[in-house]
């Protein structure tokens, strides 16, 4: 958690595993939960938790070993052939659904009892769900009534199967989310496999069946009750993917949240993340693992805890996390507003000009080569801007594209909404005009002179 908290993360994703919690059936241990709270509480981090109970990337192997052995108690999905799918659970299956909610919910009186700092922010209800296994739909005889019954090829022609499947699904995970907030209060949210925009991307064989991808958002955006939003785990490289994938999980309803997102060499992350709070307004941003690369597994972690060393990848993770942690309120408020603006260098580019009604901010990259410049502009007032970020130097225009003087420009931090001064900031006279640096990353606060 220490590499955490250096790299400027405000938060952590622990996963928290069923078999762990309730090894026996009725006797439950929150040792390990226990241990995460008092962790983070001394590193003053906030938890998003993540539940492994029925569901893991749509399969079942972190329920415990009495629910794993047992399918006749604990309904799986049967393939239309007949076959069962023996890691599958059936999201129908009401034994099994029951036993969930026991667990989750001795979890949610142990938070209630024990979080007396509120560590635990969020929960995640379950992980990847859906069904995968070669078959799109369970063809179990309570599953083949409810389809049938359900009219699912009347009311969805195109894709029944898998409509039935998501409402199946967000049934199950909703009315574990509904116990566990009668409990304890915790916004609760599903994350998503995606599914791709492809005609090689088939339900139930190359990602989970009944998931929240984007071919069943709208029964999700209509039917989520007690689940309060739905989010993506984006491992597909490149701009253009991100930007879709962002705006199909951005909807009335349903506020951003990046659940999980790819490392490695050609991941983005560290300049995603400006796309995801500057355009998206998200809630949060949660790269895969900081000590271990993924989907790049053969390169370096970015924390390596045996030797403490860390890879460049997580240099730029620090200037992309500890500026946004330094000004997270000012921009918390201000995200979807006119009075923020961000930038962030894609090859080829080398400034931009930032526009707010009277005034413009123009940034020049430090090193265009590079394509490593990346930051957040924010208005508090008439004559006082915020600046966030790093590999840039700034300066501001009038209306006329005439240099506007600077009266001070401080580097520093938030102290919740009190900005606290650390040090003047490098500034060079330029036609009478001040051009202030932001070459390492930080917070900056520019005072317009009268």
């Amino acid at each position: 958690m220490k590499n955490a908290v250096k790299m400027g993360c405000t938060g952590i994703s622990l996963l928290l595993y069923w078999r762990l919690i309730e090894p026996e059936e009725g006797k439950y241990d929150m040792t390990i939960l226990k241990s995460m709270l008092d962790s983070a509480a001394a590193y003053g981090l906030k938890i998003v938790l993540v539940w492994f109970g029925s569901y893991k990337n749509a399969c079942m192997h972190y329920a415990p070993d009495w629910v794993i052995r047992d399918r006749t108690r604990f309904a799986r999905v049967i393939k239309e052939d007949g076959s069962i799918a023996p890691f599958v659970a059936c999201p129908n299956g009401k034994e099994l659904l029951e036993k969930d909610i026991a667990a989750v919910s001795q979890v949610f009186l142990f938070l209630k009892s024990e979080d007396t700092q509120n560590t635990v922010i969020l929960f995640q209800v379950n992980n990847e769900t859906g069904i995968i296994g070669n078959t799109d739909r369970c063809h179990c005889k309570v599953c083949e009534n409810l389809f049938i019954e359900g009219g699912y090829r009347e009311k969805y022609p195109d894709n029944a199967a898998e409509a039935f499947m998501a409402e199946s699904i967000l049934s199950y995970q909703e009315a574990i989310a509904k116990k566990a907030k009668e409990i304890y209060d915790i916004p609760c949210y599903m994350n998503c496999w995606l599914a791709q925009h492809s005609p090689d991307s088939i339900p139930g064989y190359t990602y989970p069946c009944g998931g929240p991808v984007y071919r069943v958002l709208d029964i999700y955006r209509d039917k989520k009750k007690y689940v309060d939003f739905v989010s993506p785990d984006i491992y597909t490289p490149g701009y253009r993917d991100f930007m879709r994938i962002a705006e199909e999980y951005c909807f009335e309803g349903n506020p951003l949240y990046v659940a999980e997102h790819a490392l490695g060499k050609s991941s983005r992350a560290y300049k995603n993340v400006y796309y995801a709070f500057g355009e998206f307004g998200a809630l949060g941003f949660d790269p895969w693992a900081i000590d271990c690369a993924y989907p790049d597994m053969m390169e370096s972690p970015l924390c390596d805890c045996f030797h403490e060393r860390w890879s460049d990848e997580a240099y730029d993770m620090l200037e992309s996390f500890v500026p946004i942690r330094d000004c997270m309120i000012p921009v918390a408020e201000n995200m979807g507003t006119v009075r923020l603006q961000y930038w962030v260098q894609e090859e080829g580019e080398t400034s931009v000009t930032l526009l707010f009604e009277d005034v413009a901010v123009k940034v020049d990259y430090c090193k265009p080569e590079f394509g490593a410049s990346r930051g957040i502009v924010i208005r508090m007032d008439d004559k006082e801007f915020i600046v966030l970020g790093c590999k840039s130097t700034f300066c501001f225009l009038d209306r006329n594209g005439e240099k506007l003087r600077l009266k001070d420009s401080w580097r520093g931090t938030y102290k919740k909404r009190k900005f606290i001064r650390e040090r003047r900031n490098t500034i060079s006279w330029n036609d009478d005009a001040f051009t202030v640096m932001l070459k390492e990353c930080g917070v900056t606060l520019n005072i317009l002179d009268e």
